[in-house]
This record gives structure tokens, sequence and C-alpha cells, in this order.
């Protein structure tokens, strides 16, 4: 939820509040005003946050609207004439607060409809009935009538009054304005009352949307957490069972084993059979694994092979910043999922081996491989695995696994591969 009016910091209060707090004084008596160089600065201001938040795609008309108005300001202000500059920087003032909180909420639809989506999946998935959906507050109907009717709504509305304190408080100012101007100056002051109730309106709005966004991200949260502990409840009651099974066909083996000679072919395959049932067990334990791993670090594991050394988990070269060993952010969440996976398995010893393209000076290669090596290790070890299990190592430009002739070949051959021994 977005900090109430009396939270925000003296300074910045002050640096908002000016267009609103010179307004009424336009209104009320503009000759005796200084020139509007902070009204400028602030309808500059409004102008950047507007195209920082996208208005330029989701409020084209209210943007430019702000960009021509904030021209229009700054010609009168070169011609000298301060009162229609004032007016002017005002008004494109209220129109940029009007493009960013419309191009915020249709970003805040968007991220509240992909929650609702992603919760609903979850619930489907583990067969759960789908609670009441609540309305959108988004979708809340706009009243109509005068500048200060509405306000007067908004702030009786039980659903929005907690939410945009700030607008909110430059909408009463606006309204409140409209007693004390001239008639000359009141159609462009009840246009900016209605901008400024308007952009309250859709702050409100939108901070009621970002509660429900936040609700529904813990509720999702909390399901994929329930259903990744109902598929380890299955894994385990499959492994449980498999288990069983294994022990009744040991003992029907070793019964057989003393009537006849004959029973050592049938024990042979039955513990073959009981083998391939044990590995299937353990691949599945193991994929449960990978994909609970995953779901807590919200990221995919590395890609993964199987050799005569185990399973080889590979970073290409773009895992790190170029020329360095730093890994990036998608580089350090997939090792983070790595780390969880091999926690939760029984597993060998894990070496780390860094590699290298054959350009530049051999001796470069080799240290940059080695500290690449070790910066993964650390990674690993950070992620829960025990220091003791890891080893690091550089390797330089040996046995490259493409063509070091082309850029493709290159960028194959940089990369470090983690290695899990096989387990007996």
């Amino acid at each position: 939820m977005r900090p109430s009016f009396a939270q925000i910091p003296a300074a910045l209060y002050r640096t908002r509040c000016v267009p609103l707090a010179c307004t009424v004084l336009l209104l009320a008596a503009c000759a005796s005003l200084p020139p509007p160089t902070a009204e400028l600065d602030a309808a500059q201001q409004a102008l950047a946050r507007a195209e920082a938040a996208d208005a330029d795609q989701y409020a084209a008309d209210a943007l430019a609207s702000a960009r021509a108005g904030l021209q229009r300001a700054q010609a009168a202000m070169a011609r000298g004439r301060a009162d229609e500059a004032r007016t002017a920087a005002v008004a494109a003032n209220a129109d940029a607060d009007l493009a960013r909180v419309r191009s915020a909420a249709a970003r805040t639809r968007a991220d509240l409809q992909q929650q609702r989506q992603e919760v609903a999946a979850l619930q489907a998935r583990m067969k759960l009935e789908p609670g009441p959906a609540g309305a959108n507050p988004l979708d809340i109907g706009l009243p109509a009538g005068t500048p200060e009717q509405r306000l007067q709504a908004l702030e009786a509305d039980p659903r929005l009054n907690p939410f945009a304190q700030y607008e909110r408080l430059q909408a009463r100012q606006a309204v409140a304005a409209l007693a004390t101007v001239p008639r000359r100056n009141l159609a462009p002051a009840m246009m900016l009352a209605e901008r400024r109730v308007g952009i309250a309106e859709q702050a409100a709005r939108i901070e009621a949307a970002r509660r429900d966004i936040e609700q529904l991200a813990n509720e999702r949260n909390e399901l994929r957490v329930e259903a990744s502990r109902r598929d380890a409840d299955r894994a385990m009651a499959e492994a449980e069972q498999l288990r069983l099974q294994a022990q009744i066909q040991a003992e029907d083996a070793a019964r057989a084993r003393a009537q006849a000679e004959q029973a050592d072919a049938v024990l042979e395959g039955a513990q073959t059979e009981q083998q391939g049932k044990v590995d299937a067990a353990r691949a599945k334990e193991a994929a449960l694994a990978r994909k609970e791993a995953e779901l807590v670090a919200g990221a995919k594991l590395p890609p993964v092979r199987q050799d005569a050394r185990g399973e080889v988990f590979t970073l290409a070269g773009d895992a790190f910043a170029a020329g360095q060993a730093q890994l990036t952010k998608p580089a350090l969440a997939s090792l983070k999922a790595l780390g969880i996976y091999l926690t939760a398995v029984p597993g060998g010893s894990v070496q780390v081996l860094g590699y290298s393209d054959d350009q530049g000076k051999p001796a470069a290669n080799q240290a940059l491989s080695a500290r690449r090596a070790q910066q993964v290790r650390a990674s690993l070890v950070a992620a829960g695995v025990a220091r003791s299990q890891v080893s690091a190592q550089g390797r330089g430009a040996a046995s490259p696994v493409a063509d070091n002739r082309t850029a493709a070949g290159r960028a194959k051959n940089r990369r470090v591969e983690i290695v899990v021994a096989k387990t007996q």
C-alpha cells in the first residue's frame, strides 16, 4: 500500500504541492505572484514521471496534451507573460499526472489478471474449488456530477477511502480554489479541478487493485508450496510401495534359491526387475527434487546431461560478465536452484570445472576459468551444498567441445561444468 500523505517527507511535499498552492494564489491574485519557475519545474518533473511510467504506450493523448501545455508555458515565459505561463504549466502538470495514472491503471490491470490466472491454474492442478472471484477495483464505476460531488463520493466510498491520500489532497485544494477564483479564470480552474479529481479517483482504484495483487501473490505462493508438498508426499508413498514390493520379491527369491539350482535364474531376473524399479523411483524422486528446487528458487536448473562421470550441468559463457568472473543475476538464481536440488537428493562429490576458448594468452585464460569455477563453487556452497563436497578447478582452453575457429564454437567452449559424481 502507498504511504499516506502524512508520511511523505516534508521536502517532497513542498516540491510536489507547489503547483496547487500557486494555482490557488494564481486564481485569487495572479499579478502579485513571482515568475512561475517553480510551476514550470514541477510540470517538467511530472512529465518525466509520466514518460517513465510508459504513458506513451497507455495514455498517449493525455501525455501529448501535457507536452503541448508545457511548450505553451515555456513559450509564454519566454515572452514575459508570466500569468499565462503559470496557468499553462499547472495544467500541463495535471495532464502529465493524469497520463501517469492511466498508464499505471493499464499495467496494474494486466498484473492483476496474470495473478488471477496463475492462482486459478494452481487451484485446478490441485483440484481445489476456486473461491468467489472478487470485483476488479479498477472497474468500480466513476460517479457523475461536479468535481466537489465526485470528490465527496470518493471519500465516502469505503472500498476506496483508505487510498490515494496525496492525490485526494491535491483534488481538495483544486476544488477549494473554485470558491475564490475570479470569473475570468473559472474555466481553467474548473478544468484543473476535474483533472485532479479524476486523478484521485484513478489513483485510489490503482492502489486498491495493487492490494488485491499482493493478496493474490501470497495465495499463489502458498498454493505452490502446498502443491510441492503434495508431489513430495506422492513420491514418498510410491517409493515406499516399491520398497515393500522389493522386499517381498527378495524373500521369494531367497526361498526359491533354497529349493533348487534353477532358482538362480529366477532370482537374477527378479533382482534386475527390482533394480529397474528402484532406478525409476530414484529418477522420479530426482525429477521431483528438481521441480521443487526450481519452484523454491524461482529459476530453472542449468542444462544437464549424463555421461560416464555422472550428471553434468553446464553454465554457458553468458552466465558471466564479459571477461570477468562475476555471475549474472539469472545465473545466480539458476545456481541457487541447483544448490537446493543437490542438498535434497543423495549424491557424490561435486566438481566445478571452468573452461575458456583459445583466444588470448593461455595464462590469462587459465586464470579466468579458475576464478569462474571458484565463483560457481561459492554460489553452490551459499545455496546449502557442503563446502567439503565441492571442488573447483580452472582448465583454460583444454577440452574444447566445439570449433574455436568460429564465434559460435568459441561461445560453446566458454563454459563451466558442474559434475555430480554417480552414487552406488
